[in-house]
């Protein structure tokens, strides 16, 4: 299977999500780190799709394409999408949880002290 299918654009995920109930998680993953994979997972619930908006840090490491298809790898994630320079998703309809973390921003805050 091409996990690249996962990536979707902002205005379908609705569409795919079919009422379904979801989580909502979105971050940099810039890069992806083992410590994003096992907030991921525990993300995950029975019953609920997980759809992982990645969104852009101010300086990037990599292209937001390239860290959108390292998340659809992941076998926990259902779908993907790409934030459009934007704080906020214009599509919390349906969607039962919306939480963020940034991993990474964080860990320089703490290496900073």
């Amino acid at each position: 299977m091409d996990t690249r299918t996962k990536i979707v654009p902002i205005q379908e995920i609705e569409d795919r999500l079919q009422n379904r109930a979801a989580r909502w998680v979105c971050g940099h993953f810039d890069p992806l780190l083992a410590e994003h994979v096992r907030g991921l997972a525990r993300a995950r619930e029975p019953g609920r799709l997980l759809v992982v908006e990645v969104t852009n840090p101010d300086q990037p490491l990599l292209a937001q394409r390239a860290r959108a298809e390292l998340v659809a790898a992941l076998s926990m994630v259902d779908y993907v999408v790409l934030a459009e320079g934007r704080d906020k998703s214009p599509i919390d309809a349906g969607i039962t949880e919306r939480f963020v973390e940034h991993v990474v921003r964080r860990h320089q805050q703490e290496s900073a002290r």
